[in-house]
């Protein structure tokens, strides 16, 4: 299933931790994945990249509402109110809360290291 959406301001969490992030307002909520972390095929323009998607409440950073962000490996571009749209490759694992923000980083790098792996 192809995910439709566009770019929006989030709360920048995910540059600080060193995984910026695309934070996504799908065009129909109604269909959203699951909570978890997954491999994805991102499109934005007629440019593909992979990516790693987080759907979750972030309870590691004590914040409420599902948020819908993408890590889009080796991407630094400005895409902010663009349309974008993604795949879904491979479930990673289920959204937790980590004890620190550390082990969150940590668990971040390893997930990557997993999504690379079923992406471009």
């Amino acid at each position: 299933m192809t995910y439709y959406g566009k770019v929006i301001h989030g709360n920048k969490n995910g540059r600080k931790f060193g995984f910026p992030t695309a934070n996504i307002l799908l065009n129909n909520s109604e269909n959203s994945p699951e909570k978890g972390i997954y491999a994805v095929q991102v499109t934005i323009g007629n440019k593909s990249f992979g990516g790693m998607l987080y759907v979750g409440t972030r309870p590691t950073l004590n914040l409420n509402g599902i948020s819908i962000e993408i890590n889009i490996f080796d991407f630094n571009d400005d895409i902010y109110d663009e349309a974008i749209s993604f795949e879904i490759v491979k479930r990673i694992r289920d959204d937790q809360k980590f004890p620190s923000i550390d082990q969150l980083i940590a668990q971040l790098q390893q997930d990557k290291i997993i999504a690379q792996q079923y992406v471009l």
